[in-house]
């Protein structure tokens, strides 16, 4: 177990939507009597294409352990399209030992969390099929089998909407289902997820922060005013112990009072009331034990002074 204080921003609860692509039209009607009898008046159709929302995840698969085969060391993990449309990601792999080498990606067909060359698929270039949206991807790392000394080497996975990626909210014109435009979710449609391969060695949490800009004009612009939401995103690939995220109030801003956010939910700003507490100085959230691998965020936002 790591013990750890996470200088560290955050996604709401994502949930079923309508599809990519979807034309929604709508026509009013307006009933009127006449001289001549009951008769309707419809207005204009107002129309437009539903979004495609760019998201994903990566996890490790709970009953699956890294092991060696003659094809190689065989790591197997899980890719799930978040977002509402169909789409492919390309998934990258490296080493934290600089000696080791990446055979392959490949999709695990029979999910046993082996590399059969014979019925699973290896991914050249490392890009999946397309995926519907809510579909999930079993899929297998193999590390070449003569990879020096794999035992203390830690492989970081990452997956990235071949799309586009972005900070959440990035538009991507006409690049969705059916000629809608595309924009990244809340993950901003990159994943990572870090393994350990050596046995009895904890791997390092994966720390990411974000920002988002909203100025009182509705831009983006960081002017005076405008609303900066900060995402912090803990994720654990293990057990952790005495975990703390805490951010200090930059330079220029001021705290949103009331902002504070773990998981989707509000926390309260007075310490005491719950696992969070913040003020002028900063935010601090105290997530104490973390017992298995998990993602937390928190999210709080600033006003540009």
């Amino acid at each position: 177990m790591l013990s750890l204080a996470l200088l560290l921003s955050t996604m709401a609860n994502v949930h079923a939507e309508t599809r990519a692509g979807t034309l929604i039209t709508n026509v009013a009607a307006t009933k009127v009597r006449g001289t001549e009898g009951d008769w309707i008046v419809s207005s204009n159709p107002a129309t437009f294409l539903v979004v495609e929302r760019l998201d994903v995840s990566l996890a490790r698969i709970d009953d699956a352990a890294v092991t060696v085969t003659p094809e190689g060391v065989a790591i197997p993990f899980v890719l799930s399209n978040g977002g509402n449309g169909t789409e492919a990601f390309d998934i990258t792999a490296t080493l934290s030992d600089p000696t080791a080498r990446i055979r392959l990606i490949a999709v695990d067909r029979d999910g046993d969390g082996r590399f059969d060359p014979a019925v699973d698929t290896a991914l050249n270039p490392a890009r999946t099929p397309r995926l519907e949206p809510g579909e999930s991807l079993r899929l297998i790392a193999i590390l070449d089998p003569a990879t020096p000394d794999v035992t203390v080497a830690a492989l970081e996975l990452a997956a990235r909407a071949t799309t586009g990626s972005g900070p959440e909210g990035t538009v991507f014109t006409g690049r969705g289902d059916a000629g809608s435009d595309a924009v990244t979710g809340q993950t901003g449609a990159i994943a990572r997820l870090v393994v350990p391969i050596g046995p009895g060695r904890s791997p390092v949490p994966v720390l990411a922060k974000s920002q988002t800009i909203r100025a009182p004009d509705g831009s983006a612009n960081p002017v005076a005013g405008a609303i900066v939401t900060y995402r912090l995103d803990a994720r654990f690939a293990a057990a952790t112990a005495a975990v703390r995220i805490e951010d200090p109030i930059p330079a220029g801003t001021a705290y949103v009072p009331g902002s504070l956010m773990l998981d989707g939910a509000r926390l309260s700003d007075v310490t005491g009331d719950d696992a969070g507490n913040a003020d002028a100085a900063g935010i601090a959230v105290t997530l104490g034990d973390i017992p298995a691998a998990a993602t937390r965020i928190v999210q709080f936002q600033v006003s540009i002074q």
